[in-house]
């Protein structure tokens, strides 16, 4: 796995749109649309409001908005998620204790 290299802590609070070549983690609040070529974290304290694209996707805190991930989503059993979640057929994992509202959509990738 790639290390990580944007990182928004706990006492930030952010509003815009990011976009990395590299990973990015969110412990901090953060509204609008986050897209990396690897992977999104949403740690335990992180809050998102807006979409999330990236090949792998990992959430431990509060997200409302669509995953779309080419590889995997996972929600990790502390996690909130409202909203849209795409990922390719077997792209997905949901731990005992998280939350989802919302709507899968499984795409076969050719």
């Amino acid at each position: 796995m790639k290390l990580v290299n944007g990182y928004l802590g706990q006492d930030l609070q952010l509003e815009g749109s990011i976009s990395s070549k590299d990973s990015i983690r969110i412990d901090g609040s953060y509204v609008g649309s986050i897209t990396s070529k690897h992977m999104v974290i949403v740690g335990t304290s992180g809050k998102v409001k807006g979409q999330i694209d990236a090949p792998v996707i990992q959430v431990d805190g509060w997200v409302e908005g669509d995953l779309k991930a080419t590889k995997l989503v996972e929600v990790l059993s502390k996690a909130r998620v409202k909203g849209k979640i795409i990922t390719p057929v077997g792209g997905i994992k949901l731990k005992i204790g998280s939350v989802f509202i919302g709507s899968f959509i499984m795409k076969k990738i050719v």
